[in-house]
């Protein structure tokens, strides 16, 4: 399949990665990858958190968001257990 449908890299706006992009560019990126750097084996999320600085509010909002959800669902559990009492 290789042969037969030519494959075309995206220019460097379309995905940053700070592995083999520099920092200038990434104002310009309309996707950053959040890969591995080889260089610095740093955790992804620590990345994240450094590359992406509304990563942190991202991350607050989704954790209490799952929070919210697993209590909801707790107490619909212990509702229906006690019989709705």
């Amino acid at each position: 399949m290789i042969y037969q449908v030519a494959i075309k890299s995206l220019p460097q706006d379309w995905l940053w990665c700070e592995t083999w992009c520099d920092d200038e560019s990434k104002q310009r990126a309309k996707t950053i990858d959040l890969c591995n750097n080889p260089k610095t084996k740093e955790p992804k999320l620590k990345a994240a958190a450094r590359i992406v600085p509304e990563w942190v509010e991202y991350d607050t909002e989704i954790r209490q968001l799952l929070e919210h959800l697993e209590n909801k669902k707790k107490n619909a559990s212990k509702s229906s257990f006690y019989g709705g009492v």
